[in-house]
């Protein structure tokens, strides 16, 4: 069974690891300075790591920033609503395709009431289907596709925007 709950400061180095090690593929665009920085916001706690825990295996995890923190890039797709951007979400490689993604972002949702959020930001690889998948799945719409030359080293070079609205 697995179980879900907030990372706490002294695991931030093993979740470093496992991003490094189950997130890298040609979808991800992972620099050490970008994971750096997200890791940084969780120390500060403008960010959080929610886990997913099998047994005593990590299952995987997503990174979101709290509104106050949300990347200039994405205040135009907020309409002026705090918002609450999901930077990674990274499941173990043995275990991809069991769920484990959707539900940390369903529980992400259930969360982004008591950070005072109305919307969730997320954004992929254009062409990545896993995830793509992952975020429909869980409610998530496309709000724009756009080259993006700077984060995207392959296939289309494409980066999608999707957006979750609560009511």
């Amino acid at each position: 069974m697995i179980n879900y709950r907030l990372a706490i400061k002294s695991e931030l180095t093993e979740l470093k690891t496992f991003l490094f090690d189950h997130g890298q593929n040609p979808w991800n665009y992972l620099p050490v300075t970008g994971v750096d920085h997200e890791f940084n916001l969780v120390s500060q706690e403008k960010a959080s790591i929610l886990l997913a825990i099998d047994g005593e295996k990590m299952a995987g995890f997503a990174i979101f920033y709290h509104p106050e923190v949300l990347p200039n890039q994405y205040l135009q797709y907020s309409n002026q609503q705090l918002a609450i951007y999901i930077a990674e979400v990274v499941i173990h490689r043995q275990l991809a395709g069991q769920g484990i993604g959707h539900k940390l972002l369903s529980l992400i949702i259930e969360q982004a009431p008591d950070f005072g959020a109305s919307l969730l930001l997320i954004d992929r690889h254009e062409e990545n289907l896993a995830s793509a998948g992952m975020m429909r799945k869980a409610g998530f719409a496309e709000l724009r596709t756009f080259v993006d030359l700077e984060r995207r080293d392959y296939g289309s070079r494409k980066t999608t925007v999707m957006a979750y609205q609560l009511s």
